[in-house]
């Protein structure tokens, strides 16, 4: 089919080439919207006029884009505000009265600016010409047309097809008020009986979350709403540079683990094509080292808080509570209140300074806080307050190694806080699709632990009594997992780091992060509490996408399905803000299709046929919509 039409193309170009633009490819998002994507396809032939003048280049606009001012003295890698500091709340999500400095958006392409339209009567002159109508193909061609007739042509359709004749034709029927969309008018426009029609309303819930009632009927005089057996479906993207304040922090500490593993797998790809240098760390905004070693010391030797409980009891709090609450728990495990101390290091010369710090309190000092994580950084620490090891020098990117492992659980253990406190999902579902995504180390780690605990108990083993460190062995025994290193190579591994189990771990948490997006969007919006144990299910169930980098254009989309009786309550009386309603009829000999679409904002680009620069939309009050009406006939040959 795609190489029939493709040769129609190629014949329209050969003829009209120098006097139209002739694309052939995906179809123009509004026709999509307005003809339905199951009835266009996924390509066809465009024949249309381009202007690619200043005049319509100043038209262009551009994505929401929502601007942030900056504090004095802040720089762009400084992610590292802590989540137990920020008193924001989320009062003004999606508040669609405030004015949130967003630059306008757009329903279409940027390409669909520059297309113009043509004469209608130049368009079936082309269209009724002998050459066009024997051309040999399967498939539409489509004109776009100026609008300028009496009927607001604004495409028309010929459809080449071996054993009908087919022909649309879809028009602007301008804007008209919602009351005047009825069953009696739609039925009069048919011009017959309907034996099938479908139908979807769109709710708009806010900017980025839809409701959509589909259902279809064979009834001659169908309802233009059915709350009580339509399908509905939630649809609601989440983007990370609409982060609210509420989630800005834990989406910062996504951010920083994601630069963290960047710059580890940077440095080993350049030490492996032996270019030496030292690592870069490059999310910390700085602190004063005295400062640093007064608060590692206080960390590790503190006994307040010991008795602090990680869970409220039988409390019951919403989601938005929670991660409010979240923000400001209180760390009970040291490595958690470590990854808040060494993150802020402004440098990884800084970095490793600190650690050093670190393992020299812990060597020296009654460490109250014994470690209850399971990484790398917890046994070190443990070892050394038990006086098994010996201060460990590390090279190479273990610092920063280490602070990602730390990180990646301390990360978890936030969102695991909020799922377990709301009680929308158990940890379970936290940790499906994801291996080892409940903190603890690959399988090969455990081998590595009996060997550092056999190596300091005081077998009666050749060796037994010496403290061993990384100081004895060479630089390729230093694990960095599969890629990096050798794992054949015995000894005590100051760090472990696999490039791709990395890059699931992340991306898990992102995931994580988007469902508990979509969940508060829901709350705020809908307050559908019986929904949430569902949507966290079918959501975290899903292998996550692979996360390389996170940055504000990044999205996640959710579309799940609902029953019907969980909305109707909330759509009941409310007037859609898009309808498409198909209607069809047929006989032995013609298919008559008749598609009506009508939605509050106009969809198509304003420049694009003149039928558009005369609405008065603005100027009524109640609900309107801007109106086309697609017709098709199919004959026998």
């Amino acid at each position: 089919m795609s190489a029939n039409l493709a040769n129609i193309y190629a014949e329209l170009m050969r003829r009209y080439g120098e006097d139209y633009t002739i694309t052939y490819g995906p179809p123009p998002t509004y026709l999509s919207s307005i003809a339905g994507a199951s009835e266009v396809g996924k390509k066809i032939v465009l024949v249309f006029k381009e202007d690619r003048s200043a005049t319509a280049a100043s038209r262009i606009k551009t994505t929401p884009k929502k601007f942030v001012d900056k504090k004095e003295g802040s720089t762009d890698m400084d992610l590292t505000g802590s989540p137990l500091k920020d008193d924001c709340i989320v009062d003004a999500i999606a508040d669609l009265s405030l004015d949130l400095q967003l630059v306008n958006s757009t329903a279409w392409k940027l390409e669909e600016e520059f297309q113009r339209g043509v004469a209608v009567d130049k368009a079936r002159g082309i269209i009724c010409s002998e050459h066009f109508q024997h051309a040999d193909g399967v498939g539409s061609v489509w004109f776009l047309c100026d609008g300028s007739d009496h009927g607001q042509t604004q495409l028309l359709q010929y459809e080449f097809n071996k054993t009908h004749f087919s022909r649309g034709i879809l028009s602007y029927q301008g804007v008209l008020p919602a009351f005047m969309v009825t069953t009696q008018s739609l039925v009069r426009q048919h011009s017959a009986v309907p034996t099938d029609t479908t139908i979807e309303n769109r709710y708009q819930v806010n900017p980025h979350m839809t409701l959509r009632c589909s259902w279809a009927t064979s009834a001659p005089q169908p309802l233009l709403v059915n709350l009580r057996d339509c399908e509905v479906a939630l649809s609601h993207t989440f983007r990370v540079g609409d982060c609210s304040p509420l989630t800005q922090d834990f989406m910062n500490q996504l951010r920083i683990l994601v630069y963290i593993r960047e710059d580890i797998v940077s440095y080993h790809k350049d030490e492996q094509q032996d270019a030496g240098r030292d690592p870069t760390y490059r999310c910390g905004h700085g602190i004063d080292m005295d400062e640093l070693r007064e608060s590692i010391n206080k960390t590790m030797t503190d006994v307040s808080g010991l008795m602090e409980h990680y869970s409220s009891g039988a409390a019951e709090f919403d989601i938005e509570e929670v991660v409010h609450r979240a923000k400001g728990r209180r760390l009970t495990d040291l490595t958690d209140k470590l990854w808040e101390l060494l993150k802020c290091c402004g440098s990884y010369k800084d970095l490793k300074m600190a650690f050093n710090m670190l393992f020299q309190c812990a060597a020296r000092c009654n460490i109250v806080n014994t470690p209850t994580n399971k990484n790398r950084l917890a046994e070190i620490i443990t070892e050394l307050a038990n006086r098994r090891l010996a201060i460990p020098c590390l090279s190479g990117a273990e610092a920063l190694e280490l602070l990602l492992e730390v990180g990646l659980e301390k990360v978890y253990k936030d969102y695991e806080f909020i799922y377990t406190e709301s009680k929308m999902c158990s940890t379970n579902l936290l940790k499906e699709t994801s291996e080892n995504a409940d903190g603890s180390s690959p399988q090969n780690v455990p081998q590595l632990r009996k060997s550092l605990h056999n190596a300091v108990r005081g077998d009666a083993t050749p060796g037994a009594g010496i403290r061993k460190t990384l100081l004895h062995l060479d630089a390729d025994s230093r694990a960095v997992g599969d890629k990096y290193g050798d794992e054949d190579v015995a000894g005590i591994k100051n760090s472990y780091f696999d490039e791709h189990e990395s890059m699931e771990r992340i991306s898990k948490l992102f995931q994580i992060h988007c469902t508990m997006e979509h969940l508060l969007m829901i709350h705020i919006h809908l307050n559908l509490p019986n929904v949430y144990s569902d949507v966290c299910s079918e959501l975290l169930k899903k292998t996550p996408k692979l996360v390389e980098a996170i940055d504000d254009q990044l999205s996640d989309v959710m579309d799940i399905h609902l029953a019907a009786h969980y909305v109707r309550e909330h759509l009941d009386g409310k007037e859609p803000y898009s309808r498409h309603i198909a209607m069809k009829s047929l006989n032995k000999f013609r298919e008559l299709q008749t598609t009506f679409y009508f939605n509050s904002e106009n969809i198509c680009p304003p420049e694009l046929a003149q039928c558009f620069q005369c609405d008065d939309k603005e100027l009524v009050k109640e609900r309107t919509y801007h109106s086309w009406l697609y017709r098709k006939i199919r004959t026998l040959k």
